[in-house]
């Protein structure tokens, strides 16, 4: 397959006023342009040319300054490329004349990510949440994409006035694909939801993977789960949620997801319809936060998971509640203590790649399953069949024994998780019960 010949072209705010996000000013350089020949990478993209621009003040029409896009023109052979990405959010206008300037097909950095995408989605949701994100997306950039934007003839007489311009009946077509897929979407969300009763219901206990792309996620759970998730050194390798039963020791059993990571300047058009995906994580007891030890911008990255999770609806309590931090390729730095991540109190050390650290890490979860579960002594009358059979088919029995002094029936010695006894307790409130 033919590689995209591309020319990258990295702005870098000096004034944060002007500055789009954090990662795009001259501090985080180093570890953004590194993610962007990634992104630049799993786009299939080659990349022929590299070119640091420093903004003070970004231009209206072109970004850059006029002088430095015929610098641009000049200086790089732009005949011997198929792709030039600018890697910043630019404006309708701005992309226009860039790709007016340059006469050459411009994408930006959400364009970039929505792409990549678009390419991983395997799922039908997942291709349906891709064409919704691109479909936002595009509808403000139709300026760009329509040269023909006279306006139709319209009206009741042979003359007829102004109709509806091109762009008009585009952003229309556009508006209603959107309601479509919406609508789709939303029947993709109550399939979930239905889905997801039983999960939540259900004694296992579940732990979702979540973090920054490329930071080891897919590796811990084929190792847990000895699965064969797609693994691979490139961002966004993993797109749709995987779940799957994970066999701890002593009969112990946790369902275990593993979902789309995260990424820097994530466009809000991605978030938005991925929220059905990443609503998955609020059913989930404890969220597994993978950190890549060996990248130097741990911290950011770290952030701007919290913050994301933040954004969709996790308040700081539960954060602190749920969150569990797996410090990852700590072959490659070993050093935790100098590292400023939040919860830091939670934490387990791996290398996914050598399953080094998988042994502790189910040691840690099997101790996190305990908290969850009481030892308790139920006594079920000689007449409650139905009722000695649930118990059983949701708690670990140790001990059954039939009593006839005092009491005629079964003295039923459990471990339940606490979830499935405060249904029991609301279901069958005649029922005696001892915790140990």
């Amino acid at each position: 397959m033919n590689k995209y010949k591309t020319f990258l072209l990295f702005p870098v705010f000096k004034n944060n006023k002007f500055c789009q996000n954090l990662i795009f000013n001259q501090k985080n350089f180093i570890s953004r342009s590194l993610e962007t020949r990634s992104l630049v990478q799993a786009l299939d993209g080659s990349i022929i040319f590299e070119r640091i621009v420093n903004i003070n003040i970004p231009k209206p029409p072109l970004l850059v300054s006029k002088s430095i896009a015929n610098e641009i023109k000049h200086h790089f052979n732009i005949d011997e490329i198929d792709l030039i990405i600018i890697d910043c959010s630019l404006s309708p206008i701005q992309h226009r004349n860039l790709e007016r300037f340059f006469e050459k097909k411009i994408i930006d950095r959400t364009q970039l990510i929505i792409e990549i995408f678009g390419l991983r989605a395997a799922t039908k949701e997942g291709k349906l949440q891709v064409e919704l994100a691109n479909l936002s997306f595009e509808k403000t950039r139709l300026v760009r994409s329509w040269t023909h934007l006279e306006r139709q003839r319209g009206g009741l007489s042979k003359v007829g006035g102004p109709g509806e311009s091109q762009i008009e009946l585009d952003k229309r077509m556009i508006d209603t694909k959107i309601k479509q897929l919406k609508k789709l979407l939303l029947k993709v969300k109550k399939t979930r939801e239905v889905q997801r009763k039983p999960r939540i219901n259900d004694s296992n206990l579940i732990f979702s993977l979540v973090g920054y792309t490329n930071s080891g996620k897919s590796t811990i759970f084929n190792n847990l789960s000895s699965s064969d998730v797609l693994v691979k050194d490139m961002v966004f390798a993993t797109l749709d949620t995987k779940m799957s039963l994970v066999n701890l020791s002593n009969k112990k059993k946790i369902i275990l997801s593993d979902t789309v990571g995260f990424i820097s300047a994530l466009p809000t058009e991605l978030i938005d319809s991925f929220n059905s995906s990443l609503e998955e994580l609020f059913s989930s007891d404890y969220l597994l936060v993978v950190h890549d030890l060996s990248n130097p911008d741990i911290e950011n990255q770290a952030k701007l998971v919290f913050d994301t999770l933040k954004e969709i609806g996790f308040s700081e309590e539960i954060l602190k509640r749920k969150v569990v931090n797996i410090f990852n390729k700590y072959d490659l730095n070993s050093n935790v203590d100098n590292i400023d991540i939040k919860f830091k109190n939670k934490f387990v050390k791996t290398t996914a790649l050598t399953k080094e650290g998988t042994k502790a890490l189910k040691n840690y979860l099997e101790k996190l399953v305990d908290k969850n579960f009481s030892d308790v002594i139920f006594y079920i009358p000689a007449d409650s069949s139905k009722i000695s059979s649930w118990i059983y088919k949701n708690s670990l029995v140790y001990n059954d024994t039939f009593c006839d002094i005092n009491f005629i029936g079964n003295k039923i010695k459990t471990k339940i998780s606490v979830k499935k006894l405060k249904y029991f307790k609301s279901n069958y409130p005649h029922i005696r019960m001892n915790s140990i």
